[in-house]
């Protein structure tokens, strides 16, 4: 049986120190720091959230400007091409312009020449006809 006498009362108040012994010393310090690392991983958490988000958002801004880049890239390279085509087809017609001359003066040149050929010819011809007839006939014609 249960004998209620002094060393329950004793017992009793020893477990109420140690309770409370335990409780300041153990206890309460182990829950607050259980609870600072609690709230320092909470953080952590929510600043690498808020971290990727920025970097997000930085990726973002990125592919967007990347885009706005190669579109004025290729806006500058079209009218480049379009300049180039512009100069090449200039270059084209001033040089066709310029053979149709040359071909025009050597046509004329040769024209000349021709001419001058013929009549050099017409001459040598009309002695050779002369020389011949007055070889053939053997009198001046």
């Amino acid at each position: 049986m249960i004998n209620l006498n002094a060393t329950l009362l004793v017992q009793l108040l020893n477990f109420l120190l140690l309770m409370y012994l335990l409780n300041r010393f153990l206890f309460r310090p182990m829950v607050r720091i259980l609870e600072e690392r609690k709230e320092r991983t909470e953080g952590r958490r929510k600043a690498a959230t808020a971290a990727e988000a920025e970097a997000d958002a930085l990726w973002a801004d990125y592919q967007k400007r990347l885009a706005e880049a190669r579109g004025t890239a290729d806006r500058a390279r079209a009218e480049v091409v379009r300049q180039a085509e512009a100069e090449r087809a200039k270059l084209v017609e001033a040089a066709s312009a310029t053979a149709e001359k040359a071909v025009a003066t050597a046509r004329a040149r040769v024209r000349a020449e021709a001419a001058d050929a013929r009549k050099a010819l017409e001459a040598d011809v009309r002695r050779l006809a002369s020389d011949a007839a007055h070889r053939i006939l053997g009198r001046t014609v």
